[in-house]
């Protein structure tokens, strides 16, 4: 199998993309992708689920040009199969200098992104699309509303917009309880500053009832969309009058807008760790211990032990973690940074997702 490359001075394409539609033939579609991905000379992970495909895959420009052809409809058995289901899925790419991912793995489960409420069918019924460049210019003009990050806590921490409502999430089947919390006037915290939010108190939930925020225009955002597909219903069903998401998430916000309004990086689920507003990997790593990402700063601090801990398990005590998972396989400990992946939107760090698997992201 071709090690992944490409032309551009041997640096590997990323593609991530997810489709929410109906897959009755789960089994006969995870062969078929495998199959293709292999003889693309892919690596990463795609994810099946009743309700849908999500995926994120690395190698040269032109495996990943060719997969995406493959999903817009290929001729013969293969297009008989598929049946025009994934055709023309939005698709983001990023470049890195290696490749993010070890192994290539299809993976079927119950949810492509685990909320565990079965009502909520984002083929259905989800929020209105917001572009980039939108929220960009409703962040310049500071137009009332309230920016959600849908994210767990410890991606929150690397980076978030400005002012943006944080609802410390340590996975996200706690959304649901965090806006009611936040309807109640709890939970919730500001990113920074900025103008976004729709008072003066450094909160942009502050002051306001569970009646004002709801009439507020609120914009979810996570890394990559997929997240949002089933944060927005839940919002919508808790009676928010104008529920967007932003589209593409924040990997396509990178791409259309750079930093505007931006603090810090961006969590990704594979080797890279977190890319910059260019898109670019930046020098965060994964504590060994935790699997929570720790910046150059956090690696300073007396807390830190390579191979051992971090400032944010040493606080709590998870140091022995890392004795037990370090007696694992290299291949298992591929596996579970793999079961993790980019833009797949995991619900909890990478040792987390590799417990209960599914579960970025």
């Amino acid at each position: 199998m071709a090690e992944p490359q490409s032309a551009e001075g041997g640096r590997v394409m990323n593609i991530t993309g997810y489709r929410f539609v109906e897959l009755p033939d789960r089994d006969a579609l995870k062969i078929a992708l495998r199959e293709e991905c292999l003889r693309l000379g892919l690596k990463g992970l795609i994810l099946l689920a009743p309700e849908g495909m999500n995926y994120f895959l690395a190698g040269s420009k032109q495996a990943t040009d060719g997969f995406r052809h493959y999903l817009d409809g290929p001729s013969g058995a293969a297009g008989t199969l598929l049946g025009g289901r994934f055709a023309n899925i939005p698709c983001k790419e990023s470049l890195s200098s290696k490749a993010p991912f070890k192994r290539m793995l299809v993976k079927v489960k119950k949810e492509i992104i685990s909320l565990g409420i079965e009502s909520i069918k984002p083929q259905e019924r989800t929020g209105l699309r917001l572009e980039a460049e939108e929220l960009k210019r409703w962040l310049d003009e500071g137009k009332p509303c309230l920016v959600m990050d849908t994210r767990n806590d410890y991606e929150v921490r690397l980076g978030a917009f400005e002012q943006a409502v944080e609802l410390k999430l340590d996975n996200f089947r706690e959304f649901p309880a965090a806006v009611e919390a936040l309807l109640q006037g709890e939970g919730a915290a500001a990113g920074g500053a900025g103008t976004a939010g729709p008072n003066e108190s450094g909160n942009p939930c502050g002051g306001l009832s569970g009646d004002e925020l709801k009439k507020l225009p609120v914009v979810t955002y996570c890394t990559g969309g997929v997240r949002c597909e089933k944060a927005t219903t839940v919002l919508m069903d808790r009676g928010f009058e104008e529920v967007y998401q932003l589209e593409g998430g924040i990997l396509r916000y990178f791409e259309k807008c750079g930093g505007a309004h931006w603090r810090g990086d961006c969590f990704v689920f594979d080797d890279r760790v977190a890319v910059d507003p260019n898109l670019r990997e930046t020098d965060v790593e994964m504590c060994f211990a935790c699997r929570e990402p720790v910046t150059a700063a956090e690696r300073a601090e007396p807390g830190y032990v390579f191979g051992e801990s971090c400032p944010h398990c040493a606080a709590k005590g998870k140091t022995k973690r890392f004795h037990a998972a370090n007696q694992r396989s290299d291949a298992k400990r591929d596996a579970s940074l793999i079961d993790a992946s980019g833009s797949l939107e995991s619900n909890g760090p990478v040792d987390k997702a590799a417990k209960s698997y599914p579960e970025t992201p």
